[in-house]
């Protein structure tokens, strides 16, 4: 947490307990009962609660940050990809340059089914899908298989969910030897 953060949590908190205890005051006045003990127990819940929600939304925050980085990654791979094409470039070259004539397509997801539709009709070979939703692919003219399947020996695997990359990689390295890259290194490549 930030120096700022902590400061301002802990402002807070004061605030917060400072007006909970003047309330109380107010309230114990009235009705006649005023016992130091019972403001001071009550500043102390009236902060503690503070306390908690405040971590409780920088936690949000934290998770609110990461989706918006996510996404802004998505916007900038499908912009890069989309000035590829109107320059009248295809993501053929990648596998034609390396050689890659059979490939895996990881995740299909928005990415992953874009990368199948411009590959499909090429000289590059889609061997088979994978995905953990695999049945419900089953329009699609390929095979797709689960990622707990035995998988079968490609080129090159390319992780469309490029967000995730490590962590798939991670997972694949335990079922096969292949090459693996991500969608974001195919298209930054060009």
């Amino acid at each position: 947490m930030r120096k700022d953060s902590i400061i301002t949590l802990c402002i807070g908190a004061v605030l917060g307990a400072a007006f909970a205890t003047f309330c109380i005051w107010i309230w114990l006045t009235l009705t006649g009962n005023t016992s130091m003990l019972s403001i001071v127990v009550t500043m102390i819940v009236a902060a503690v609660v503070y306390i908690f929600s405040q971590l409780k939304n920088n936690k949000v925050k934290k998770e609110n940050v990461y989706e918006m980085e996510k996404y802004k990654s998505y916007y900038k791979l499908f912009s890069s990809w989309m000035v590829i094409k109107n320059k009248g470039r295809m993501l053929t070259e990648y596998f034609e340059n390396r050689n890659f004539k059979n490939i895996a397509i990881y995740g299909l997801g928005r990415f992953g089914l874009c990368l199948y539709e411009e590959l499909k009709n090429s000289n590059v070979n889609i061997k088979y899908g994978i995905d953990i939703n695999a049945a419900q692919f089953s329009y699609l003219h390929m095979k797709v298989v689960s990622p707990e399947n035995q998988l079968e020996l490609v080129d090159v695997i390319i992780v469309t969910p490029f967000f995730e990359y490590k962590k798939i990689v991670e997972e694949l390295r335990k079922k096969t030897s292949c090459q693996i890259v991500s969608l974001e290194d195919v298209i930054f490549s060009l």
